[in-house]
């Protein structure tokens, strides 16, 4: 009888204890998940205005994919894995698409109010969005094992669907975030850079676009030795090739920030990068040699000619080109000329007298511009070219294999002539 008794009061007590675990209230964490996520969302309506101002569409597909691509490779450098957080992305971009649907009904029903702040979209909004997003990330990666706790993925899904109820919308508009969060995954302990680039289907490469024949700007993206290099690159990877604008100032910060996987587009490979970064073996041995106006080569070519009072010597910031001229030369007078697209216009024009750099440049802008010549048949200095990459020995040695295929197959001679033969005008 005793024996019967005791299991009774362990049903009941049993019994008592559920309710009290369910009635927990929600993690500090999830609550402040669910506040990021709705501050991003309330963002939605100063968009809405912004479009509603400008005449413009709610949705604008080709610009979500790039939110959403952008959005997903940051996830990725924060820990979380790239197939499972999309999802949870993409319910984000439609409940804002939702909430601004909400506001252009609002405002066709009720007139546009004159009190409405005009906030620009491209200059404050997709930036404020954009650190929403980046904050959104970094607490997922907090509260993604108390979304397997049922009452705590309750808490998030109960706080998100009040919030929707409050805005105008339909429940499931934010359901669907607090749904797509639970199946979000961490990357794979010890995953390769390579092996995220073939999951996430894209290779990011970093290019200044403004170091012809290498890099430059083209009408419908990028052209150059390098640019035709890298999608044979991707090619070969089964991955789509994306690039993106970085700059020679800020060519390894952006590395180190996870903003692009492979650098390429005239890299020269120095000991500074190689402390930092990986740097492939050498596909073009090259050095630096001066360019100026025709009919003037006997005056600079040498470096004690070229290091002369009155002498101006214009340099691209951020690179070996202004390295070489700060480390070499004293006397002359070195301008920092931020456009490398128009630098050699500069000397042509007259405003300067000589630049440093490397001779496979100088060799295309002459054939380019009939006013500007080598000033030296051979180099002041030997530099190599490389391809800059993370410290991931996976992609490191996959980059170096492909290059000693494209070497020996010929890819890698076809390209240099195709540029250096034909330059593009």
């Amino acid at each position: 009888m005793k024996s019967v008794m005791v299991v009774v009061l362990g049903i009941l007590l049993a019994a008592f204890a559920r309710p009290a675990q369910a009635e927990q209230p929600p993690a500090a964490e999830i609550q402040r998940f669910a506040e990021l996520i709705l501050y991003r969302l309330d963002l939605a309506e100063h968009v809405a205005a912004w479009k509603w101002r400008n005449d413009k569409p709610i949705e604008d597909l080709a610009q979500e994919t790039r939110v959403l691509d952008a959005a997903a490779i940051n996830a990725e450098a924060t820990g979380l894995d790239f197939l499972t957080v999309r999802p949870f992305l993409a319910a984000q971009i439609e409940a804002s698409k939702a909430m601004q649907r909400r506001w252009f009904a609002t405002w066709k029903a009720k007139g546009f109010p004159s009190t409405q702040p005009d906030l620009d979209l491209n200059t404050i909004l997709r930036p404020s969005i954009a650190r929403a997003g980046d904050a959104i990330l970094a607490q997922l990666v907090l509260v993604r094992p108390l979304l397997d706790v049922p009452e705590q993925r309750a808490h998030l899904n109960s706080i998100l669907t009040t919030a929707a109820k409050t805005r105008g919308l339909a429940p499931q508009a934010l359901a669907e975030i607090a749904q797509a969060a639970s199946p979000v995954a961490y990357a794979a302990q010890g995953a390769s850079l390579l092996d995220r680039i073939v999951a996430r289907k894209q290779l990011r490469i970093g290019t200044t676009g403004d170091y012809p024949p290498f890099s430059s700007v083209a009408a419908d993206g990028y052209a150059g030795i390098d640019i035709d290099l890298a999608m044979d690159l991707a090619k070969s990877l089964g991955v789509e090739p994306v690039f993106v604008r970085t700059t020679w100032q800020n060519l390894m910060t952006d590395l180190k920030a996870n903003r692009f996987d492979i650098g390429m587009g005239g890299i020269t490979k120095t000991q500074e990068r190689q402390r930092e970064a990986y740097q492939s073996q050498s596909y073009l041995m090259d050095g630096k040699t001066p360019i100026v106006r025709c009919g003037e080569e006997a005056r600079y070519d040498t470096v004690e000619e070229i290091d002369r009072k009155g002498v101006r010597v214009i340099v691209n910031p951020g690179g070996t080109n202004e390295r070489f001229a700060q480390a070499k030369l004293m006397s002359a007078t070195i301008q920092v000329f931020p456009d490398n697209t128009k630098i050699f216009d500069e000397i042509a024009a007259g405003r300067a007298d000589v630049m440093v750099t490397d001779q496979i440049e100088v060799k295309y802008q002459s054939a380019l511009d009939p006013r500007l010549c080598p000033a030296l048949a051979g180099t002041f200095t030997l530099t190599e070219k490389a391809y800059l990459m993370p410290r991931d020995d996976a992609l490191l040695r996959y980059v170096d294999a492909w290059l000693d295929r494209v070497k020996s197959e010929g890819t890698l001679k076809a390209t240099f002539d195709k540029y250096l033969k034909k330059p593009a005008q």
